[in-house]
């Protein structure tokens, strides 16, 4: 299985959707279509999400961190805990963007070959 299937089969629909509105301020895009998130689990105890950074040296990797747990906890008030992770493996590359997010740079889509 390829690092992109197993992070997708880890990513809960309703988390997503609340960190799309969380942008990498460098890039201008949300960490969602970057595929910068990768794994967004809820359960009754918690939220969890591991993601990533373009990379390690990025100056506003604690911003967009907290901006994520802000929005997860104003998202999910009857979570007790939103844990959030920052994880270096897979190192992120740019193929990890997503469909939308290659659109929303301007670039075409990926065809498959």
């Amino acid at each position: 299985m390829s690092d992109k299937s197993k992070r997708q089969d880890a990513l809960d629909p309703d988390v997503l959707n609340c960190l799309t509105d969380v942008l990498d301020p460098e890039i201008g895009l949300s960490v969602v279509d970057l595929g910068l998130v990768y794994q967004a689990r809820r359960t009754t105890d918690a939220v969890e999400v591991a993601l990533t950074l373009t990379t390690r040296a990025c100056p506003l990797g604690e911003m967009i961190v907290e901006e994520a747990r802000e929005r997860l906890a104003h998202r999910f008030q009857d979570v007790p805990r939103i844990d959030i992770r920052l994880v270096w493996d897979p190192v992120w590359k740019p193929d990890f963007i997503t469909a939308r997010g290659q659109e929303l740079l301007g670039h075409a889509p990926r065809t498959v070959a």
